[in-house]
C-alpha cells in the first residue's frame, strides 16, 4: 500500500484550482437565464420620438436622392455620446425594404472612424466592410485601392457610407497629426461621393460643427444637420419617453416609472441620456426578475444604480431613501 502524503504544492494547487472554479461560477450565475433573455428585450426597444422621427425622415430623403441626382447628398448627425445616433442609423439600416437595386446588406456600409483617421486607414475599413479579400495595403498604393473601393461601391448599389466617430474629423492643435493628413481624409470622402454618387451619413459630437473650417467642399455636401440631445430638464418629451419604454417592455412591467416621482428620480439618475436610461432600465430587469419581484421597488432602482456605477463612485445615488 502507497502510504506517502501528496506533496504539500500540488494540494495547494488543487485548492487552488477548485476556488477559481467556485469563483467563475459564482460571477457566471450571477443573474439567471431568464433574468438575461427578459432583459435583453430592453436594449433593442426603439422610441419613435419626434427627434427621433425628424432624424428618420432627414435620412429617407437622403437615401432617396443619393446616386439619383448628380448633386451630392449628405447629413450630419450631431449629439453627444449616447444620444442615439447610432441606433438611429442601425434602425434605418434594418428597416429598409428588400429591393434589386443594391446588394443584400449593402445599401449601406457602416463604419467607425479611426481616432487619428488617415485616408489609407478610411480606404483600409472600408473595403473591410464589403470583404473585400486584400484591404490591407500600402501607402503607395492607395490611389489604386481607392479606385477599387469606387468601383465596389458601384457594383454594389451602395446608396449610404454611414460614418460613426465622424467628430475625429474635426482637426486639433493637442492631436499628433498633421491638417494636411486631416485634409487628405475629408479630400477622400468627397472624392467617393463625387466619383460614385453615394450619399454621406456622418455621426459625431458637436465637434463636427467644424467641418466647414476644415474642408468647406465636404460641408458644402454634407449640407442637412440633424441633432440629438440629451433631455436636459423635464418636460412633458422626458415623461412620453419612458411611458413609450412601459408600452414597448412586453416581458416585464416598467409602470412603475410612470407612478409618483420616478420620471424625476429617474432622470436625475441618467441625466436625460438615452444610453444611460436603457442601462438603468435593464439592471432593474435583471435584478428585478431574479428575486421574481411582482413588482419593482425604489429600493431596486438603488440597487440597480449601485451595481452599474459602483459603490464607490462620486454620483449621488438618487434612489437613496
Amino acid at each position: 500500500m502507497n502510504t506517502m502524503k501528496k506533496p504539500l504544492l500540488n494540494t495547494l494547487e488543487t485548492d487552488i484550482e477548485e476556488h477559481e472554479k467556485r469563483e467563475l461560477q459564482r460571477r457566471i450565475f450571477m443573474y439567471s437565464r431568464d433574468a438575461l433573455k427578459i432583459a435583453s428585450s430592453i436594449e433593442p426597444i426603439i422610441v419613435n420620438h419626434p427627434r427621433f422621427i425628424q432624424g428618420m425622415q432627414a435620412l429617407d430623403r437622403i437615401y432617396q436622392l443619393a446616386r439619383e441626382l448628380d448633386l451630392p447628398q449628405g447629413i450630419r448627425i450631431i449629439g453627444p455620446t449616447g444620444s442615439g445616433k447610432t441606433s438611429l442609423v442601425d434602425y434605418f439600416s434594418k428597416t429598409l425594404p428588400k429591393t434589386t437595386l443594391f446588394k443584400q446588406g449593402l445599401g449601406i456600409v457602416f463604419i467607425r472612424l479611426d481616432a487619428s483617421p488617415t485616408r489609407h486607414q478610411l480606404v483600409r475599413n472600408l473595403l473591410l466592410a464589403y470583404n473585400y479579400p486584400f484591404a490591407t495595403t500600402s501607402v503607395k498604393a492607395i490611389d489604386i485601392k481607392t479606385q477599387v473601393l469606387c468601383d465596389i461601391i458601384t457594383q454594389k448599389g451602395t446608396r449610404i457610407l454611414a460614418i460613426d466617430e465622424s467628430h475625429h474629423l474635426a482637426f486639433s492643435k493637442s492631436r499628433r497629426y498633421s491638417k494636411s493628413s486631416q485634409n487628405d481624409v475629408t479630400d477622400c470622402l468627397h472624392h467617393l461621393m463625387d466619383q460614385t454618387g453615394v450619399g454621406l451619413f456622418l455621426m459625431g459630437t458637436k465637434e463636427l460643427d467644424d467641418l466647414e473650417d476644415l474642408d468647406a467642399h465636404l460641408a458644402s455636401r454634407v449640407s442637412t444637420r440633424i441633432e440629438l440631445t440629451d433631455y436636459v430638464t423635464l418636460t412633458p418629451e422626458w415623461y412620453g419617453l419612458l411611458k413609450a419604454f412601459v408600452n414597448e417592455s412586453k416581458q416585464f412591467d416598467l409602470s412603475i416609472i410612470l407612478t409618483e416621482n420616478y420620471g424625476a428620480l429617474i432622470h436625475a439618475a441618467t441625466g436625460g441620456n438615452l444610453r444611460n436610461l436603457k442601462r438603468l432600465l435593464t439592471e432593474v430587469v435583471l435584478i428585478g426578475v431574479d428575486v421574481q419581484l411582482e413588482a419593482i421597488t425604489q429600493s431596486t432602482f438603488h440597487l440597480a444604480h449601485e451595481r452599474i456605477y459602483g459603490e464607490g463612485n462620486d454620483r449621488v445615488n438618487p434612489f437613496t431613501k
